[in-house]
C-alpha cells in the first residue's frame, strides 16, 4: 500500500473523528437557529462518511492489482486514447473558441422559471447555506455552488448565473473528443466534437442555468475512465478507480440521475463477467469494482450534509394526484421529436431520414462491441424505466446526459452508409461524399444555432404589456408558476391567487382583472378551477413564446362587462 494512500486515509479518518460537530453546524447554519438540529445531523453524517471513505480507500488499495498480468475484460472494440498531438490541440482549441463565441450572444436573456428559481433560492445564498440545502428537486447542488461563485466574482446577473453552464458545456466538447478516440477513429471523433459545438440543443443547454451540461461532461469523463478499465491489460494501483469514482461522484453531485449512468456501467460490467470468463481478467474486475465502491463513497461524502433532506426531497412525488401529460410516455416521445426537430435542419423530414442512419450506427457499434453500445444506451433505458416506475415527470432533458453518445451513433451511421455503397472504383468517391455530407450537416446545424438565443421563457414581455395598457383601478395577479418569478425576481408587486375564491374576490373589487400565467399543461393540472374560469371568462391579451416548449407566458383579462 502506497504512502500517499495511507496519508490520505489517515487524514480522512482524523477529519471524521475530530471535526467539531456543533462548531461546523453553526458555520453552515449561518445564524439560522432553526436549521441547527438538521445541520447537526448532517455534520454527523459527514463525519461518518469521511471515516467510511477512509476505510474504503484502505480496502480498495489493499485489494488493488499491482501490475498483475490480466486479460482485458473487453478484448476488442475499445482502444487507448492516444496522447494529445499538436494538430489535435489546434483543432480542438479552435472548436472550443468557436463554442464560446456561439454561446455568448443573449446569454442573460429570458431566464426560465427553473433558472430564476436557481438564481433566487440558491445562487443568492451564502456558500455555506448553498452546500447545506437540498429542499427542492430544482437544487442541482454542484451547479448552485458554481453559480454562487460566479455571483461572487461577477455580481448578480442573468448571464452570470448561466456562465457555469457555458464553461461546463464547452468542456464537454473536449471530453467527447477524447471519449470518441476510444471507440472511433480520429475522423469520427473530430466530426462528433464539431457537431456538438454547432448543435442547437447543446448551445441551448449551455445557456441554461441548470446542471445538465455538467452532467454531460462528467458522464463522458466517467465513461472514458470506465472503458479504460474494461480494456486495461495490466491494471495498476488505484489511479483508474479513483478517476472513475471522482468523475461519477461529481456527476451525481450535479444531478442525482447520474446514478443511472453508474447503473448502466454496472450492467455492462456484470454482462462482461460472463463474456470474459475464458480470460484471466480477475485483476481488472477488481479494479472496476473498486471504481464503483469509490464512486459511491465519494458521492456519499459530497452529499452528506444534505443527506437527511436528500431522500425526502428526491423521492417526493411530482404533482401528486394531478393528471398531467408530462407523465405520459407518448407525450415524452412526441415532445422529444418536437424538440429535436427544432434544432435539426429540415425538422421532421430530417428526423425520419435520420432513423436509418441511427439504425446503421447502432448496428455498427453492436458489431464492434456490445459493451460499448451498452455504455451508450443502457443509461437511457435505466433512466426511462426508473422514471416510469416512480411516476416522475418524463421530461426530455433528463436524457441529455447521453447527447455525446447520440452524436457518435449518428456519425457512425453516416460512415456505415458510405461503406455500404463503397465498392469497386466508387469506394473512394463515396467515402469523400460521406465526409462532405458530415461537413454539410455541421454547417446546416450551425444555421439553427441563432434560434437558441431567444428567451427560454419571456417573463419580461408581460411586464411591458401590462405597464403599457393597464388602467387605474385594474388588478393584475399571478397564478401557479408565475408567482415566484414576478414576486421574487422582478419585484412586480402583483398579488398571487391560489384558489378560485381568491380569484373571485379579486374580480369583485376591481373593474378589470388581469391574470398572468404560464405553462398551460401544468396550469390545467395544478389549478383546474382557475383554469376553467380563465378559459370561460377571460380574453387572451398576449401570448409570449420562448424556446422552452410548452412554457409560453400568457396574459388574459376580464373586463367589468363580463360580470
Amino acid at each position: 500500500m502506497s504512502k500517499s494512500v495511507i496519508v490520505a486515509a489517515a487524514a480522512l479518518l482524523l477529519a471524521g473523528l475530530l471535526a467539531p460537530t456543533e462548531g461546523l453546524a453553526q458555520v453552515f447554519a449561518a445564524g439560522d437557529a432553526g436549521r441547527m438540529e438538521q445541520l447537526t445531523r448532517g455534520v454527523l453524517v459527514l463525519k461518518g462518511t469521511l471515516a467510511a471513505l477512509a476505510l474504503l480507500l484502505v480496502l480498495a488499495a489493499r485489494f488493488a492489482p499491482r501490475g498483475e498480468r490480466s486479460g482485458p475484460i473487453v478484448a476488442s472494440g475499445i482502444r487507448a486514447a492516444p496522447p494529445w498531438r499538436a494538430n489535435a490541440l489546434w483543432a480542438i482549441g479552435g472548436l472550443l473558441v468557436l463554442a464560446l463565441v456561439l454561446r455568448a450572444p443573449a446569454l442573460g436573456l429570458g431566464l426560465s422559471f427553473d433558472e430564476i428559481d436557481t438564481l433566487v433560492h440558491y445562487a443568492r445564498l451564502p456558500l455555506a447555506r448553498v452546500v447545506s440545502t437540498f429542499d427542492s428537486q430544482n437544487q442541482h447542488l454542484l451547479y448552485s455552488v458554481l453559480a454562487r461563485i460566479s455571483f461572487e466574482v461577477f455580481g448578480e446577473s442573468g448571464w452570470a448565473v448561466r456562465l457555469p453552464a457555458v464553461v461546463l458545456g464547452v468542456a464537454s466538447i473536449a471530453a467527447l473528443y477524447r471519449f470518441a478516440l476510444r471507440v472511433a477513429d480520429a475522423r469520427e471523433a473530430i466530426f462528433a466534437a464539431t457537431l456538438l459545438t454547432v448543435s442547437y440543443h447543446h448551445v441551448w443547454f449551455s445557456q441554461n442555468a441548470r446542471g445538465y451540461t455538467g452532467l454531460l461532461l462528467f458522464t463522458l469523463l466517467g465513461s472514458s475512465a470506465f472503458l479504460d478499465m474494461l480494456r486495461d491489460p495490466e491494471p495498476r494501483g488505484l489511479a483508474a478507480p479513483l478517476r472513475y469514482g471522482l468523475w461519477m461522484a461529481l456527476a451525481t453531485l450535479t444531478h442525482a440521475t447520474a446514478v443511472f449512468a453508474v447503473a448502466a456501467h454496472g450492467l455492462v460490467w456484470l454482462g462482461s463477467l460472463w463474456t470474459s470468463r475464458s480470460r484471466n481478467a480477475r485483476a481488472n474486475h477488481v479494479q472496476v469494482g473498486s471504481g464503483f465502491v469509490l464512486a459511491g463513497g465519494l458521492s456519499l461524502v459530497l452529499y452528506s450534509l444534505v443527506l437527511p433532506q436528500f431522500f425526502a426531497t428526491l423521492l417526493a412525488p411530482t404533482m401528486p394526484g394531478a393528471k398531467v401529460e408530462w407523465k405520459n410516455p407518448s407525450w415524452l416521445v412526441l415532445e422529444t421529436l418536437r424538440g429535436l426537430s427544432n434544432g435539426v435542419p429540415g425538422g421532421g423530414f430530417t428526423l425520419a431520414g435520420g432513423l436509418v442512419i441511427v439504425i446503421l450506427g447502432v448496428r455498427s457499434y453492436a458489431k464492434q462491441s456490445v459493451a460499448v453500445l451498452g455504455t451508450f444506451a443502457l443509461g437511457l433505458v435505466v433512466t426511462a424505466v426508473t422514471l416510469l416506475a416512480t411516476k416522475h415527470n418524463l421530461w426530455p432533458r433528463m436524457f441529455f446526459f447521453a447527447a455525446g453518445f447520440a452524436v457518435l451513433i449518428a456519425i457512425r451511421g453516416v460512415t456505415e452508409w458510405t461503406r455500404i455503397f463503397s465498392f469497386g472504383q466508387l469506394g473512394g468517391l463515396v467515402a469523400k461524399l460521406g465526409t462532405a455530407a458530415l461537413a454539410v450537416a455541421c454547417l446546416m446545424s450551425a444555421a439553427t444555432v441563432p434560434t437558441a438565443w431567444n428567451p427560454k421563457q419571456d417573463f419580461e414581455g408581460p411586464l411591458e404589456l401590462v405597464a403599457r395598457e393597464r388602467q387605474p383601478g385594474d388588478a393584475v395577479a399571478t397564478v401557479d408558476m408565475t408567482v415566484m418569478p414576478y414576486a421574487e425576481y422582478f419585484n412586480s408587486g402583483w398579488p398571487a391567487v391560489d384558489s378560485i375564491e381568491a380569484l373571485q374576490a379579486l374580480e369583485a373589487s376591481h373593474a378589470r382583472t388581469w391574470i398572468v400565467y404560464c405553462t398551460p399543461t401544468r396550469m390545467k393540472a395544478a389549478q383546474p378551477e382557475i383554469w376553467s374560469r380563465l378559459e370561460r371568462d377571460y380574453a387572451v391579451v398576449g401570448t409570449f413564446w420562448g424556446t422552452l416548449g410548452g412554457s409560453e407566458v400568457i396574459v388574459v383579462r376580464r373586463d367589468a362587462a363580463a360580470r
